[in-house]
């Protein structure tokens, strides 16, 4: 039996494997281009402080992204083999303390004027917007192809 009929993946088609293996790829490039424009247009139109705290919210954007994709991964391994495992139980904690690091980020910036805080928000919503650009790439695919 191979590797991919024993992960369930045996009806899916070879073309489909290979758009599913490249989206944390996909997401990751989403995520950097869209916070550095992001992050260059509120410079520009808001000032150093609008742009400070895009780019502070679109990084912990990006490190929630990471922490969250090793947890799943993490704890998807561990239910896969049936044994709980240290890192398992590292990877639940990193998921809750990235809660923790971003209410703290958003309190310092919420007690220090000089950066926005409203552009920290904008910027958390990075994650978001490389996940719907994602989607709609890949929906362009599945119109292309019929």
């Amino acid at each position: 039996m191979s590797a991919e009929q024993e992960n369930g993946f045996s009806q899916i088609p070879q073309a489909e494997l290979n758009l599913l293996r490249g989206v944390d790829r996909r997401i990751y490039r989403a995520m950097t281009v869209l916070g550095t424009v992001g992050t260059l247009l509120c410079s520009l139109l808001g000032g150093l402080d609008w742009g400070a705290g895009f780019l502070i919210g679109a990084a912990l954007s990006a490190l929630n992204f990471h922490w969250m994709k090793t947890a799943v991964d993490v704890i998807a391994q561990a239910m896969s083999t049936g044994a709980a495992s240290r890192g398992a139980a590292g990877a639940m904690a990193r998921f809750l303390f990235r809660y923790a690091l971003i209410g703290l980020a958003g309190y310092a910036i919420f007690k220090n004027s000089a950066i926005s805080l409203r552009a920290f928000f904008l910027g958390l919503f990075l994650f978001l917007a490389a996940i719907l650009a994602e989607s709609v790439y890949e929906i362009y695919l599945g119109f292309r192809k019929q």
